[in-house]
């Protein structure tokens, strides 16, 4: 199986860019994992933050493959303990897709198409982080996720 990490924004600040790549390095050492981006939809004058959403989704559509487990990043989603997490890591390990693409939207969050397609709905909670931070954030919950269940020491 392997892990790719799909969002929508901009290129990251330099210290952002380097913790996505810090945990996409450790996560990768027990699954393949990519993190890719589709740009975020510029807000000029006449465009809608509807408008916005369905022009991204369908930048997200596109590179999604047929067959893949999708898990979207929403508030509206389940959230997990840290444990619980990797429990369903392994749910998902074994359902037989090739692939695992998480999901964060932009500063809008998801088009209800993108929401309506996802396997799965992730939350991290009712607040609202940066979706820069929510990529690092997401990594490393699913390193731990990983080092739980290899047993690997770092989850305290």
């Amino acid at each position: 199986m392997r892990i790719t990490l799909l969002a929508v924004g901009r290129v990251m600040p330099h210290p952002i860019r380097e913790l996505v790549e810090e945990y996409r390095e450790r996560l990768h050492h027990f699954l393949p994992t990519r993190v890719e981006w589709v740009a975020e939809e510029k807000r000029d004058k006449g465009v809608t933050a509807r408008q916005a959403l369905e022009r991204e989704a369908q930048r997200l559509q596109a590179r999604l493959p047929a067959g893949a487990l999708l898990v979207a990043l929403d508030t509206s989603g389940r959230m997990f303990s840290s444990p619980d997490l990797a429990r369903q890591m392994d749910h998902w390990m074994q359902s037989g897709h090739a692939e695992m693409i998480f999901i964060i939207g932009g500063p809008d969050g998801l088009d209800t198409s993108i929401l309506s397609q996802a396997t799965f709905t992730l939350s991290f909670g009712p607040m609202t982080f940066p979706h820069m931070l929510a990529r690092v954030m997401l990594l490393e919950q699913l390193y731990r996720a990983m080092t739980l269940l290899r047993g690997v020491p770092y989850h305290r």
